[in-house]
């Protein structure tokens, strides 16, 4: 009997992806991956990454936040500008991402709680 492990599996998004806050586009691709984490216990549900030169770059803030994940590494943060207003750590992206999921450097993904992400 084969033990449960936590993973996580890429695979390029089939349609084009469109991050946003409001009406206010952050990202938009043809290129995005999608991961998708699943654990024990836990199917999480699928995160989409962006190119970083399929972002606006001029919304990115950098953040001092990191936060690290077995799976994929430490994560660094962005908040994002929205005219005056600044979503705090509405993004992360991996610098050096660990070997399974080493794809997804030179991403950005957004907290789905703070921009919205769909497929068009």
């Amino acid at each position: 009997m084969s033990e449960a492990v936590h993973r996580a599996t890429l695979s390029p998004a089939s349609r084009t992806q469109i991050a946003k806050i409001g009406s206010t586009v952050l990202a938009q691709s043809e290129r995005a991956l999608i991961l998708q984490e699943v654990s024990p216990r836990k199917t999480y549900p699928p995160v989409v990454y962006f190119p970083l030169e399929d972002v606006d770059q001029d919304r990115l803030l950098p953040s001092d936040h990191s936060s690290f994940c077995p799976i994929k590494g430490e994560a660094g943060y962005y908040s994002v500008k929205n005219g005056e207003e600044v979503v705090e750590n509405a993004a992360w992206f991996y610098r050096d991402p660990l070997a399974g999921v080493a794809a997804v450097k030179g991403h950005v993904a957004f907290f789905g709680n703070k921009v919205t992400v769909e497929e068009v």
